[in-house]
């Protein structure tokens, strides 16, 4: 027989889609401190179960103390047309309400207008104390026991989450860097974007900085692990967004985009990590940036073969070479490539596709090597013969390039590292000076065409470009484009 569910039971349903985690709450009371505009935010966590967030920012009034846990009350929203115009980190009004329902929450507040503060205290939904207090200004909110009429959810929070908790304080801190913080012991006082990533990650990435109307990127080709996109200050996930810097092998990256709130609905799902951007064109600025930043230019009409003696026409113009570096041009850069990186590229490329297409001759491996089923589809995209012995792939032959090696990088999912070897060998080593020419731009059609182009085998960076227009400048020239 369907029925309506008790109150108490759909408000611990909804509730539980908010407080999912020691994090997921951590991360409403850091947003609710950052929407009373403090100049300081200060988080301690005893544990995932019991953490504190303090404000300076404007307080609650005593009387309005009841309501910052009755669900669906809030300060920020009075209408639908309010949704077109989202400023603020919180508006449904549910996140104290929930986190209220799964632990002791206290609530110290004073207004900027009022000389007395209030205390408020609910535990598991229910009121406990409202009391009037002295307090200096700005909130404090306490978080204690939470889960504990949730044993399940509880159990569930995993030895890591406290790691998890101060990661996402990071990301506020990143994109607050005008607000001081401070997390447990570490302190990170107010300053500029630039020092507070230095604060923040200190010197593990240098970043370069990629800056339009719409968009702050901080980017960095190595790979290190920084991750970090915002919307109106705002840390989401925006898989688009993510696959476009991918594309551009953007490695590492700090990216601020900056939207008309009436363009962005972040009323999708209830973290409010995920949003759905109303016009498609929005994230045109950054593409076109990207695309002049980072990507080599691509040949026009596609390429022709030696024999055919027909030039190649590409928006990327070879100059010549001093025997290490090949030097290039186009409408707006000058390119300084390693020849000898861009020789490694080219052969790792080609041998890779040789190995591929079973080009190349098989040779017995002793011992024969034994690897899990679940690399039959590895072994088959590299030509390399297998037999199927109970539960493993055995490997008696192999292409004459692969070693033992070889194999346990696969197993790790990596590229096979005597390629990369071959390739580097087989390479031109620095101070070769081609005889002809037509031999070094053979060489640079052959890299225009790698899949690869921004790092050799080993992971190192294969050209440099720098602006005409700051050469120029340099010399005392003034720059005109010439298209």
């Amino acid at each position: 027989m369907i029925k309506r569910l008790p109150q108490e039971v759909i408000s611990r349903i909804a509730s539980g889609q908010i407080a999912s985690s020691p994090t997921a709450v951590l991360k409403e009371l850091i947003e609710n401190a950052l929407d009373a505009n403090p100049k300081r935010v200060s988080v301690s966590v005893k544990d995932p179960f019991n953490f504190k967030v303090v404000d300076d920012g404007c307080g609650v009034p005593f009387s309005e103390l009841p309501l910052t846990v009755e669900r669906f009350t809030t300060s920020k929203l009075s209408s639908l047309d309010d949704f077109n115009r989202i400023s603020t980190f919180g508006f449904r009004g549910e996140a104290l309400y929930a986190v209220s329902q799964f632990s002791r929450l206290e609530i110290k507040s004073r207004h900027r207008r009022e000389r007395v503060g209030g205390r408020l205290l609910v535990e598991g939904g229910e009121l406990k104390e409202l009391t009037p207090i002295p307090f200096s200004g700005g909130t404090s909110v306490s978080v204690s026991n939470l889960f504990f009429n949730a044993p399940v959810r509880r159990k569930a929070t995993g030895p890591r989450e406290r790691s998890r908790m101060e990661r996402l304080f990071k990301k506020y801190a990143l994109a607050f860097p005008e607000v001081e913080f401070r997390f447990d012991k570490s302190f990170y006082p107010a300053s500029s974007l630039e020092e507070r990533v230095l604060q923040l990650l200190g010197n593990k990435v240098s970043f370069q900085e990629l800056k339009g109307s719409t968009f702050l990127l901080l980017y960095s080709r190595e790979k290190g692990g920084v991750k970090e996109l915002f919307v109106n200050r705002r840390p989401v996930f925006m898989p688009e967004v993510e696959k476009l810097l991918e594309e551009f092998r953007v490695k590492s990256f700090i990216l601020f985009l900056n939207f008309p709130p009436s363009s962005v609905d972040f009323n999708v799902d209830p973290s409010k990590e995920r949003l759905l951007l109303k016009e498609e064109s929005l994230l045109k600025e950054l593409e076109e940036a990207l695309s002049g930043e980072f990507r080599l230019p691509k040949p026009k009409g596609g390429f022709v073969k030696a024999s055919q003696r027909v030039e190649l026409t590409s928006p990327l113009e070879l100059i010549g070479s001093d025997g290490t570096l090949l030097i290039a041009h186009d409408a707006l850069h000058y390119y300084f490539f390693d020849q000898h990186l861009v020789h490694e590229r080219v052969n790792f490329e080609e041998l890779l596709a040789a190995l591929k297409r079973g080009e190349l001759p098989l040779r017995k491996l002793l011992p024969p090597v034994e690897l899990p089923l679940e690399f039959a589809e590895t072994l088959d995209a590299l030509s390399v013969p297998y037999s199927v012995e109970g539960s493993r792939l055995k490997v008696r032959e192999a292409p004459e390039l692969l070693t033992h090696a070889d194999f346990n990088s696969l197993l790790k999912g990596e590229p096979p590292e005597s390629v990369a070897a071959e390739a580097c060998r087989r390479a031109v080593k620095s101070g070769y000076r081609f005889k002809e020419f037509r031999e070094l731009r053979q060489l640079f059609e052959r890299y225009l065409r790698c899949e690869e182009r921004e790092f050799c085998p080993h992971g190192r960076p294969i050209y440099y470009k720098i602006k005409k227009q700051k050469v120029y400048s340099q010399l005392g020239r003034q720059f005109k484009l010439k298209l």
